[in-house]
């Protein structure tokens, strides 16, 4: 099993949005008259809404249109929106330099999923002139605010030493700390620290039960960890079957996994196969 510590998380998808009703088409005739007159707030509101397709049709153009307004007077939130707007090329033309320039805004200004994607920028170099420490510079401004993704990044970045000195123990410890908030990839690699004892105990109980949790989010590489440590436990029917189903949702993504799977179809009875194709990773992993 070529198990690995995985990539950094490249950007946060997500709008940054706050809540507002658009029950009633007055709320936004009010909303619209607010922001023509500038006010940063409406500006905003309206910017996500258009986003969103809340209380209006849905309108990239329009959202970039009032994101930039907003993101022009300081609004953070607005800025971090516009940057994944010029990322995805939704609304405004494709551009990395312009996605890491209101990323920047957004980061001076605190809000830590900027930070986080502002840091991957630099660590790719994405848009931005490669830099691992930068990158490693924000990640900490991030994961100091509890942001689960960039305490990942940090992570990674102590454990292949890339920014920062090399260090397993402190890579664990970043990874923990986004894992139990629920971080899908720091979960599974702390179960590759626990079957290969680098940065922590060598544990094999401990491996499966973190590729277990990032399993049952459905990250492909933990399937594919658990279901080949499955497959390799001997005299045990039942685990032969397990390993089966989880392989088998991994090999939709997973050149890896669908290898494995061949493999191990060669090792089971048709009523195994029958059996495992009865069941899904989420009643293995109940």
């Amino acid at each position: 099993m070529s198990a690995r510590i995985l990539a950094p998380v490249i950007a946060s998808i997500s709008l940054f949005c706050i809540s507002f009703s658009f029950a009633a088409d007055s709320n936004m005739q009010i909303l619209l008259q607010r922001a023509r007159q500038n006010d940063i707030q409406a500006q905003f509101y309206l910017g996500n809404a258009y986003a969103n397709g809340l209380g209006i049709a849905s309108n990239p153009e329009q959202a970039a249109y009032w994101y930039k307004k907003a993101a022009e007077q300081g609004k953070p939130g607005a800025q971090y929106n516009l940057g994944l707007l010029y990322a995805s090329g939704k609304g405004v033309p494709q551009s990395d330099e312009l996605a890491v320039h209101w990323y920047g805004k957004a980061a001076e200004n605190d809000l830590p999923n900027a930070q986080n994607n502002l840091g991957t920028a630099y660590y790719t170099g994405k848009g931005i002139h490669q830099d691992y420490q930068k990158a490693v510079y924000w990640w900490k401004k991030s994961a100091h605010q509890g942001y689960a993704e960039a305490q990942y990044n940090l992570g990674v970045a102590y454990y292949n030493g890339k920014g920062v000195l090399q260090n397993d123990l402190t890579a664990i410890q970043w990874f923990r700390k986004a894992a139990d908030t629920g971080n899908a990839k720091a979960q599974y690699s702390l179960g590759f620290a626990s079957l290969t004892g680098k940065g922590a105990s060598r544990n094999l109980q401990q491996a499966v039960h973190w590729f277990r949790r990032a399993a049952r989010q459905g990250l492909p590489e933990a399937l594919y960890a658990l279901g080949t440590l499955y497959a390799n436990t001997p005299n045990n029917p039942d685990s032969k079957i397990a390993a089966y189903v989880l392989l088998n949702r991994a090999a939709q993504i997973q050149t890896e996994a669908e290898e494995a799977l061949k493999t191990l179809e060669n090792e089971m009875t048709p009523e195994q196969i029958a059996q495992a194709r009865s069941l899904t990773p989420e009643e293995i992993l109940h």
